[in-house]
């Protein structure tokens, strides 16, 4: 027998206790922006300037946990089911987001923006920029891979893809695909008077084609011998669903004059088979070459020469019985021949011509690859998804130069492996090591050791910021290198904001660490990151102590960037260089445009060598 409706339950009787709730420290911190909005709305040229500084257009601990949410590839549990339809969503610049689609413009510039560009046009995205058609099976590894490289493509902010199952079937599935653009449109210039001026123009995304176009001229009547200065390159990303570019490009710089194009195919996805490039250039270069590895006085050279370069990839499944490692990992075959074809070498000390030798490079290698992706965020963007490569990269070259020097064999060892620790808890860690080298009649030459580790933390939350912790560790060595090669110490080689010619060596080892606290503070729609670094450098010759000096740099900087602009981070920084050799100035304050950085992938790719930073090329 059932009990009457008003016996099944009591409601218990509240205290005071039960009505009051302890706020988090985040939950507090939210109240405060609420009623400093509030406070602010009240007036006109307040509530102005709140929109100016604080938006918030990325609910980043939302998209962190959406994020975390689908690293197990979202799309498996449709694995084996049928395609019905393929619908895209092609969301404005300014606004919403992948993560909330109703966000709408705000302000008359979001929405001036919006109505200026050209979206990519919905065949583009069909025929180019997606893998799979109507009535194609759901294979989740290719739908994951291609959410990832539409990200990565230079016309996208970002993107996603959404399996939605077809009501009353068990076999359908409609798919979502929902790209959101970056303003494409980049100028670029400066002026110090008619007698000194650049400007140039960028459109990543011509006519809404997914084509790339940048030129550019700059005027300087001081220059000794050019004033006037041209360069115009014209790419063509994703030829068909082939992922093939090609680009063409003409510069007539005063000291570089370059004319060429080139084609080429990567292995973008692990479903590649072929992969490979052909190039042709004609390059005219003004090379100082210092007289003496020992002094800093300089000669200008003009070189004159012809650079062609072909490769040709293959990769093989291994047929591992673990379907995961079978289906993400490869063997790849490679051939590569290039070479350098002088013209003439105009004013070259006779020591310094083996740096520029005639040559032809015949190359082949192998290597293993297995990779995979995790999303994340905050790491070097300010809000979009970026895809972390996951994996293990071994590879060996070998072959033969003909060159001015004679015939030489070149051998060279590449390992790499890239993780998250403790599923993401413990942060990211990568490593690399490779060896390489030629070898003349028995006797190593031109030999260079390499390694190195990256590390960031994970993502943590203070009210409503974030900040990680980063720390890089190089070194690079040389074994029986040509006098006039040399390694320096110079910005992105080892402490940031420093040139100097007096840092030489043929031995380096850089510690890089950095903290960046990426605040909730906007400044006309570009996010805001204040970071701190310090820079240690050992640098010296091989028959030297190379912790005999260790070089410093210190500072403080702020980035700002807008993702859903193409163009660059911009930086200002104080740093602090107190035993640099040759620097007057301990303390620089500099500004900057940088690219944003990319993490290194686990992807084979065409037979080269090792790097070593010389005054060659």
């Amino acid at each position: 027998m059932a009990l009457p409706y008003t016996c099944l339950a009591q409601e218990p009787k509240k205290t005071v206790a039960d009505s009051i709730k302890i706020l988090t420290p985040a939950e507090r911190d939210s109240i405060r922006y609420t009623n400093l909005r509030h406070s602010m709305r009240k007036r006109k040229w307040t509530s102005g300037i709140y929109d100016l500084l604080f938006r918030y257009p990325y609910n980043t601990n939302a998209q962190s946990q959406s994020v975390s949410k689908i690293e197990d590839n979202p799309f498996k549990v449709h694995d084996g089911k049928h395609i019905r339809n393929i619908s895209i969503k092609r969301l404005e610049v300014f606004g919403p987001t992948v993560y909330d689609t109703t966000r709408v413009a705000q302000g008359w510039i979001e929405k001036l923006g919006n109505r200026l560009h050209h979206d990519t046009r919905e065949s583009t995205i069909a025929k180019s920029l997606l893998f799979f058609k109507s009535g194609d099976e759901v294979n989740p590894d290719v739908l994951k891979d291609n959410e990832r490289i539409m990200r990565q493509t230079p016309i996208f902010h970002d993107a996603r893809i959404f399996l939605i199952p077809v009501p009353g079937s068990r076999d359908l599935v409609d798919v979502l695909v929902i790209t959101q653009d970056v303003w494409s449109l980049i100028p670029d210039g400066s002026a110090g008077g008619f007698n000194n001026f650049s400007f140039a123009v960028e459109q990543k995304n011509v006519q809404g084609m997914a084509h790339a176009w940048k030129t550019g001229i700059s005027y300087n009547a001081t220059a000794p011998y050019q004033p006037f200065e041209f360069f115009s390159r014209y790419t063509l990303p994703y030829i068909g669903r082939s992922l093939t570019t090609t680009q063409f490009y003409a510069e007539d710089f005063r000291d570089r004059k370059r004319f060429g194009g080139r084609i080429e195919k990567d292995f973008i996805r692990p479903e590649i088979q072929y992969a490979g490039a052909f190039e042709a250039t004609y390059l005219v270069e003004n090379k100082f070459v210092f007289i003496d590895p020992n002094s800093d006085t300089t000669v200008r050279s003009t070189l004159r020469y012809w650079y062609q370069d072909a490769w040709l990839g293959r990769a093989f499944r291994l047929g591992f019985r673990d379907r995961k490692l079978d289906r993400r990992s490869r063997l790849i075959v490679a051939l590569r021949t290039s070479g350098y074809s002088y013209i003439n070498r105009d004013n070259l000390p006779e020591e310094a011509a083996p740096l520029f030798p005639t040559s032809r490079q015949y190359l082949g290698s192998v290597g293993y690859s297995n990779r995979n992706y995790q999303r994340d965020v905050l790491i070097y963007g300010f809000g979009r998804t970026e895809d972390v490569p996951i994996g293990f990269l071994a590879s060996w070259t070998w072959g033969k130069e003909k060159s001015d020097l004679g015939l030489r064999t070149y051998s060279a060892l590449r390992l790499a492996h890239g993780t998250y620790i403790n599923d993401k808890k413990g942060g990211y860690v990568y490593g690399l090591g490779s060896i390489g080298g030629y070898m003349e009649d028995g006797e190593p030459q031109q030999g260079t050791f390499h390694i190195e580790g990256n590390y960031f933390s994970p993502l943590m939350a203070v009210k409503r910021s974030h900040f990680r912790h980063f720390i890089t560790v190089k070194y690079t060595g040389g074994v029986n290198r040509f006098a006039y090669e040399y390694l320096t110490l110079n910005n992105e080689e080892g402490l940031r904001g420093i040139r100097s010619n007096f840092l030489r060596g043929n031995k380096r080892l850089v510690i890089n660490l950095q903290s960046v606290f990426f605040s909730p503070l906007q400044i006309m729609g570009f996010r805001t990151a204040i970071y701190t670094y310090a820079d240690l450098g050992f640098l010296s010759f091989s028959n030297k102590n190379l912790f005999q000096h260790m070089y410093q740099g210190y500072g403080v900087g702020i980035r700002f960037r807008n993702e859903n602009l193409n163009f660059n981070t911009f930086q200002i920084r104080l740093g602090y260089y107190p035993n640099i050799p040759g620097n007057t100035m301990p303390f620089r304050t500099q500004g900057s445009g940088e690219a944003t950085l990319q993490m290194p992938d686990f992807r084979v790719e065409a037979p080269d060598r090792t790097d070593y930073f010389r005054t060659a090329r």
